[in-house]
């Protein structure tokens, strides 16, 4: 292969990728391109504005190694996942190519956003290494970075209105749609088809791809979507969004004026990061993501369910679900919700969907596991509450505006690691969906076991079947059971685990429990 296979233009400059090596399981060559800028750096007044392009170059640049993602705190999660590059670069606005060749084959286009509950994550993840992918189903993967915490949602549009150039609302959104217009622009050097563009993500990752559905300027962008274990739940109100906007002000000791928030240019990424903290930690919102996108803004003036069930994403496909016990990575090992009783649960649940709600919902879920502890209730009304009936309310929208094709999907399969404690918890099937069982960290959440391949099997062919068919059964796995489009009345769901089956509504009578 010569070098100048290895060689794809931008519209800023022509970079130098890395050709990699197959192994047993990889059917086709791959090359991989890593950091390549898709905006400027978010340096001085630029940290809380809006996402500028990227600076031409002259030469060829190095796209051989990963570039520092978005400044964030440390996160266990992130070293589970791999996280091995450096955080906290003014240039972290940049993304990462797999593809089997630089060519015109016009392949389908797949491009990952990262999870991390809006204030950690990077595309650089081995978890999220998109070399299987292109080498097994001749498709092109992006995966992103984004700004998170204060730098990707800070919005002190109500109370500092005439500071919008300053601190943009929704910046990591921005940051978000960036990246798919860089795609656009520039995936077809890269043997993919800008026609054809699925984003797919994981928790935060779906909660993006749900406010992207909102987000006008995203219109045209992409083809398809798939949602894991993410919704459009996590939005704020212009109400919540100044009240924790002003929390990290306070913080920084600075003014809701023009002139203390163009201070923040001075301000050391290390004290923004300590005053996000500190603002979420005292926060204390219900759920949990002070930074989140905000409504009411110019790039998110409705609810994606408003505008979803307006019509205005006609024609879409989307693939969703939920792992079956999303909440016990946070639950099963926190001794207070493991000690929890059943006048907690209310309690917890009357913040959220009031009292009269709430006493019906807990005697309901309290009903159903009497031979299970009250904890595993809990798990099971905030698993719902949180994950799985979100995206049910998010799919009747969809379908509700004219979506072309629906999926739903429950992945069941409970890890045996630390006694089976976890069961199927949240970010669980991601090393599945890319058939990344070998990478850092993998066997510390899944175990080793030979079922796992089973399901990797099932998974990783079905996501690039969707990919680029809008279908998951087309280049699915032939073990698979046939998937049916899921509807609001029957509720097809493909449930996950060495042995997969299509079942009809599965625990509906529960989920009919939570206002609609």
């Amino acid at each position: 292969m010569a070098l100048t296979d290895h060689v794809a233009t931008t519209r800023s400059g022509p970079v130098q990728g890395t050709a990699l090596a197959r192994d047993e399981r990889h059917h086709r060559p791959v090359t991989r391109f890593l950091g390549i800028p898709f905006g400027a750096p978010i340096s001085g007044q630029a940290r809380f504005a809006a996402p500028q392009r990227e600076m031409p170059w002259s030469g060829v640049a190095d796209a051989t190694s990963y570039r520092p993602f978005c400044p964030q705190g440390a996160s266990m999660t992130g070293a589970l996942l791999g996280a091995r590059n450096k955080s906290g670069a003014d240039d972290c606005l940049n993304l990462n190519v797999w593809t089997p060749g630089n060519d015109d084959a016009a392949r389908p286009v797949m491009v990952w956003i990262h999870g991390g509950a809006y204030v950690t994550g990077a595309g650089s993840i081995p978890w999220y290494d998109g070399q299987r992918f292109a080498a097994n189903h001749d498709v092109v993967v992006v995966t992103i970075n984004y700004r998170l915490g204060a730098l990707g949602y800070l919005d002190v549009s109500a109370l500092v209105p005439d500071a919008a150039d300053l601190a943009t609302p929704n910046a990591g959104l921005l940051d978000q749609i960036a990246a798919l217009e860089w795609v656009r622009d520039c995936i077809a050097s890269f043997g993919g088809d800008p026609a054809n563009v699925t984003v797919f993500g994981e928790s935060a990752g779906a909660f993006s791809i749900a406010t992207l559905l909102g987000a006008p300027a995203a219109r045209g962008l992409f083809r398809r979507a798939i949602l894991q274990s993410g919704a459009a739940a996590h939005i704020s109100e212009p109400e919540r969004a100044s009240r924790v906007a002003r929390a990290f002000l306070d913080e920084l000791g600075v003014d809701p004026t023009p002139e203390g928030i163009a201070s923040l240019a001075d301000r050391s990424i290390d004290e923004i990061l300590a005053a996000s903290e500190a603002a979420a930690a005292g926060a204390k919102e219900p759920d949990g993501l002070p930074w989140q996108p905000s409504t009411g803004t110019p790039s998110l003036p409705q609810h994606p369910h408003d505008v979803v069930r307006s019509g205005a994403w006609d024609g879409i496909d989307v693939l969703f679900g939920t792992t079956r016990d999303e909440m016990r990575l946070f639950t099963a090992f926190d001794p207070a919700l493991r000690a929890i009783d059943a006048d907690e649960i209310r309690q917890r649940l009357s913040r959220s969907v009031g009292p009269a709600a709430a006493e019906g919902i807990a005697n309901a879920y309290l009903s159903d596991f009497p031979a299970r502890s009250t904890a595993d209730a809990w798990s099971e009304i905030a698993t719902d509450e949180v994950f799985r009936v979100p995206a049910h309310r998010l799919a009747t929208a969809l379908h509700e505006g004219g979506a072309n094709s629906l999926w739903a999907y429950e992945f069941e399969w409970p890890t045996p690691v630390f006694g089976g404690l976890l069961r199927a918890c949240h970010a669980l099937e991601i090393p599945f969906v890319f058939d990344n069982l070998h990478q850092p960290g993998v066997a510390m959440l899944t175990g080793d076991g030979p079922e796992r391949q089973l399901i990797a099997d099932l998974l990783h062919p079905a996501w690039a079947s969707f990919a680029r068919h809008g279908d998951p059964n087309v280049d699915g796995s032939p073990k698979a059971p046939e998937w049916l489009p899921w509807n609001p009345e029957e509720r097809h769901t493909l449930v996950v685990s060495p042995t997969p089956e299509l079942v009809s509504d599965p625990r509906g009578e529960a989920l009919r429990r939570w206002p609609a």
